[in-house]
């Protein structure tokens, strides 16, 4: 930039008087002036220029103005005043460029000569006149103690400046245009078109017309690209020599001078005339456009360096960006300033390219493999460049850090990783992740070239994310993290990358997946025994196989794997039951299944279980060596499930119950070495123990029954020490067949609770009264019933729940042996919903459903039965069986049944017998009736009705008792209730209650006495019960005055 000076003369020692004041009042502010090739209007704010006293300004400098000053006064003689004044004109001759006389004086100018007409000259008047009338106005005068004459001083020399500055603007004006106008003509040269442009130029940028001076440098360069096949005749060579940039400092070289003899390369041109461009936007604050300009700057010179060596090339790109980040650096801006992600962006891409060269330097110069441009992120590897990394004598390199960095391993690790750090920090600041992975990915690349295992591993595993997919940057930095675990032997961190990596093989060529796949086998087994879940494989549809000699599900299972894979065993976990305390798992599998890519059948098979029902398929695992690899089927969300039969071969164990016993029928139908069966009712208790009573043959371990080998069919009946609770119960058996263990797990409804509740009451010393009550849901009927070895008259018709039947026999003593046989509608019910089922199956070819169907039927009827109907009719009434949410052959099967209104035969059901022996009550039961009025009169009679039916041939004594009540009349009654079957004697007894209390009166608890004919008998208390009605509601008497107390204050 061009500096601007005042130049000052000083002959008579002034300027020390008046310095001080002078250079106070610069820079001159505020100036308007028509300057510039468009003669516009300009503001300047301020103008910065220097003060020069007796010296001649630097060659690089402009004058604005040059002052010459002068000292008169009145003492001195007139020869002395006229030899200054002739010294001041001659200065005044001599110069060229602006200038201005000042005449310096402590008052008023100084007169001179005689008084003429009344009138006397001053010295500054004279000295006006011998300058001349036309240059006046460039002599002023200036009393220097006074403020008055410095403004006036330097409104003279603001108008001088202003006028030169127009004047020379004209003139650079003039040569400018006359030059551009010459521009097609031979000999024309740009380098002099270039000095005379920068000049005006550096005129623009001395006042801060920022905008006019980056202009003209515009203009320059658009000159220059416009004519490139003059280019080689304005400059004497390319000439790349100097690989450190230092763009801002533009006196690096005589760049200016070298122009001027037309002897500047072209390589130092292009430098010299962007970094006068970016020395203008800096100080516009056009930060953008600076690192814009300047990577143009990188790509054209670029793509010029035909001739010049790769190292170069390399070298003076790695200085030029490490400049432009400094210079970027240096900028001080706002948090908030939009400018500030720009810069980050610009000053991380720079950043990266300078590390992109230092791939180059490193490997040209030996520091870096031959190989490794291409397993980092440069694409700039040429022939040239892998030719000159052997050549042992390589081009010296000027930029101090650069060729520090390349003389050892050290230096450069620390250089390259501090410019990926710098970048990294950038990226993030301009919210660039994925960039600032790609730098952090070339840390751990130089850390694996340098077998740093464990530093590139710290480096890579924060940028892989943990879950989700890879893309094609995350696969590149896994495939880098797997080199590092393998080679430090992590072989399951390595072994959770190889699948992450298989997963999103799309990204890999096929050479990579096949070497993947070989990578999972491998680590497979060498890994510890552990369980992964995997995103490899996949389940797809899942079928049961009912036609299967075992339990088989048949399973899609779709692997990721680009190869075939050979597993040694899959198997899928099967869970029946919701609450997780009681569910039952069933493991079915296959050996040595081989998934190919895509799409496997898997047939998944189990002899070891039975058991029939609706279970969800929970999980698939896949062994490859000592690698469990876990496939989640079911979750919250979704959850898929299948049906499977009872084993085929699996022996069929029913149970019946009956009083005080549990009949077992084993049904094998494959000969059963030995079996072991568990039995646990509706609250989970075992029903067996070692209480029970088994046949000769069998016995009860551990809760279990023993069986020993079954060929054919057996029933073994088991007394029960206890009752077991009624309801669902669960079936559990292991037997072996052929020396192989195997397990059947079955539930049933059983009813453990005795059908039939038999009592016997004595009437009198040779008479009992025998009920049979029906306790069951379901109607049963009683065949015979045999008291003390006595058959009565067995009753015709069902009895329903609650429904009882009573007869009266003749028995001595206080025990009475009882027996009953019985049978029971829904035994009826089961034997035919069998029967349908079984033929329905048979018919259409799907016995393989029997034993399901029958158990979904049955427990469907048994909800929907119609008892009394069924009974009467002697055809099954009951809701159609519905066959929503079924498989296909068991929705067909149902839809086949014509389960209503089919005929049932009432008595085809098993007979149960029931033995007991009663102890017989003798003491008589009393049931009491009471009714009385509900709302009644306090003091107030009102009647009381006792109702007393009793089995005894006594007296009995009727007492009421009461705290809030009064019996009118007699507060006890005794009467005799005769002996008499048909009324189970009975009589009604009148009382009179006198109510106490308002409000809610309990009624009185009544209290009966048994005691005998004659008067002299004890009486003894006997079991009552009552059925009284609600509390008495009693209402205040009007008749009665009320009593009121007030308390008495003293």
């Amino acid at each position: 930039m061009e500096r601007l000076w005042f130049s000052i003369t000083d002959e008579f020692g002034l300027w020390s008087q008046i310095s001080f004041e002078f250079e106070a009042r610069l820079p001159l502010r505020n100036l308007i002036w028509k300057g510039g090739i468009t003669q516009t209007a300009q503001f300047v704010s301020q103008l910065n220029a220097h003060v020069v006293v007796n010296e001649p300004a630097p060659e690089d400098a402009t004058s604005l103005l040059h002052i010459y000053l002068v000292a008169l006064n009145d003492s001195e003689s007139d020869t002395r005043k006229a030899e200054v004044r002739a010294r001041a004109k001659a200065w005044s001759i001599r110069q060229k460029s602006p200038w201005l006389i000042v005449l310096v004086t402590n008052s008023e100018p100084p007169t001179q000569g005689p008084k003429f007409l009344n009138m006397r000259t001053t010295l500054l008047d004279r000295l006006r006149s011998d300058i001349g009338r036309k240059d006046s106005d460039h002599v002023v005068h200036l009393q220097h103690k006074q403020v008055e004459s410095w403004n006036a001083l330097f409104l003279a020399i603001r108008d001088q400046t202003v006028q030169g500055l127009e004047a020379r603007t004209s003139v650079l004006g003039d040569e400018i245009r006359r030059m551009d106008a010459n521009r097609m003509l031979p000999g024309w040269n740009y380098c002099k078109f270039f000095v005379t442009k920068e000049r005006l130029a550096d005129l623009y940028a001395a006042l801060e017309l920022w905008d006019a001076a980056l202009a003209q440098y515009d203009e320059l360069e658009a000159v220059y690209e416009q004519l490139p096949q003059a280019q080689s005749a304005w400059f004497t060579e390319f000439g790349a020599s100097d690989d450190f940039t230092d763009l801002l400092n533009v006196h690096k070289k005589p760049y200016r001078q070298q122009l001027a003899r037309n002897t500047i390369t072209q390589f130092d041109f292009c430098v010299y005339l962007c970094g006068q461009q970016l020395r203008l936007l800096v100080e516009m604050k056009r930060y953008a456009e600076v690192v814009q300009r300047a990577q143009r700057l990188i790509d054209g010179l670029g793509a010029k360096m035909h001739n010049v060596s790769p190292m170069f090339r390399a070298a003076w790109t790695y200085s030029t960006c490490m400049n432009v980040v400094e210079i970027c650096e240096g900028v001080q801006l706002a948090q908030d300033d939009a400018t500030v992600r720009v810069l980050a962006v610009a000053k991380a891409e720079f950043l990266a390219s300078a590390r992109r060269q230092l791939d180059v330097l490193g490997t040209m110069c030996g520091r870096l493999p031959a190989g490794y441009l291409k397993r980092s992120n440069t694409r700039e590897l040429t022939q040239d460049s892998e030719s000159r990394a052997s050549e042992p004598n390589l081009e010296p390199i000027s930029n101090p850090v650069l060729a520090e960095a390349l003389a050892s391993d050290a230096r450069f690790d620390q250089v390259y990783v501090r410019t990926c750090e710098q970048a990294t920090q950038y990226y993030l600041d301009s919210g660039r992740k994925r960039f600032a992975q790609v730098m952090q990915g070339d840390i751990a690349q130089l850390h694996i070239c340098r077998e740093r295992w464990a530093n590139a591993i710290r480096v890579l595993r924060p940028l892989i994310p943990e879950t989700g997919d890879l893309n094609v940057m995350d696969v590149h930095l896994a495939e880098q993290q797997a080199v590092c675990e393998r080679r430090l032997g992590h072989t399951t961190t390595c072994l959770l990358l190889v699948q992450r990596l298989i997963s999103s093989a799309r990204f890999l060529d096929s050479s990579a997946q096949s070497s993947y796949a070989n990578m999972l086998e491998e680590l497979a087994h060498e890994v510890p025994v552990s369980q992964y879940s995997t995103v490899l494989f996949r389940v797809g549809d899942i079928a049961v196989d009912y036609d299967s000699e075992s339990i088989a599900v048949n399973i899609h299972v779709q692997s990721d794997v680009p190869a075939a894979l050979d597993v040694q065993r899959v198997e899928a976990v099967l869970v029946a039951g919701d609450n997780d305390a009681q569910q039952l798992e069933i493991v079915v599998d296959a050996h040595n299944v081989t998934l190919e890519p895509g799409s496997t059948r898997v047939a998944l098979t189990t002899d070891s279980v039975s058991c029939a029902g609706r279970f969800e398929v929970q999980s698939v695992h896949i062994f490859v060596g000592n690698v469990e690899f876990r496939i989640p089927v079911s979750n919250a969300n979704y959850r898929r499930f299948v049906r499977l039969n009872a084993h085929p071969a699996a022996p069929i164990i029913e149970l019946r119950a009956c009083a005080n016993s549990l009949v077992v029928n084993i049904q094998p139908l494959v000969p059963i070495d030995s079996m072991r069966l568990w039995v646990h009712d509706a609250q989970s208790q075992s029903v067996f123990d070692d209480q029970c009573m088994v046949p000769e043959g069998y016995r009860v371990e551990d809760e279990a029954l023993v069986v020993e080998a079954v060929e054919s069919s057996a029933s073994v009946e088991i007394g029960l020490a206890r009752n077991p609770a009624s309801g669902s119960i669960t079936v559990y058996a292991e037997y072996a067949v052929d020396g192989d263990l195997r397990m059947l797990l079955d539930t049933d409804d059983i009813e453990f609770a005795m059908p039939v509740v038999l009592t016997a009451r004595k009437l009198s010393t040779h008479t009992l009264l025998v009920r049979a009550q029906c306790s069951a849901l379901a109607p049963v009927r009683v065949l015979e019933l045999c008291v003390c070895d006595v058959s009565i008259e067995p009753v015709a018709r069902f009895l329903q729940y609650g429904e009882s039947a009573t007869t009266v026999c003749e028995a001595e003593g206080d025990k009475a042996a009882i027996s009953v046989r019985f049978t029971m509608l829904m035994d009826a019910v089961r034997m035919c919903v069998y029967e349908l089922v079984a033929k329905a199956a048979s018919a259409l070819k799907l016995d393989a459903h029997t034993r399901y169907v029958q158990r979904v039927v049955l427990a469907h009827v048994r909800r929907t039965i119609d008892a009394q109907a069924t009974v009467c009719e002697s055809r099954l009434v009951c809701e159609p069986v519905p066959t929503l949410m079924c498989g296909r052959d068991v929705s067909r099967l149902l839809s086949a049944l014509l389960v209503v209104g089919a005929h049932i035969n009432l008595d085809s059901g098993p007979v149960h017998t029931h033995h007991t022996t009663l102890s017989v009550q003798s003491l008589p039961i009393v049931r009491v009736t009471v009714s009385a009025s509900q709302l009644c009169t306090v003091y107030e009679e009102t009647p009381f009705v006792v109702r007393v039916q009793a089995l005894c041939g006594k007296r009995l004594r009727v007492s009421l008792v009461s705290s809030q009540c009064m019996v009118a009349g007699a507060a006890t009654q005794q009467v005799t209730i005769a002996q008499d079957a048909e009324s189970m004697g009975s009589c009604e007894l009148r009382f009179g209650l006198v109510p106490l209390v308002v409000g809610f009166v309990p009624v009185p608890e009544i209290i009966c006495h048994e005691g005998g004919l004659d008067d002299q008998c004890e009486w003894t208390r006997v079991p009552t019960q009552v059925t009284s009605s609600p509390s008495l509601c009693v209402v205040q008497n009007k008749s009665v005055p009320v009593v009121c107390s007030v308390s008495v204050v003293r």
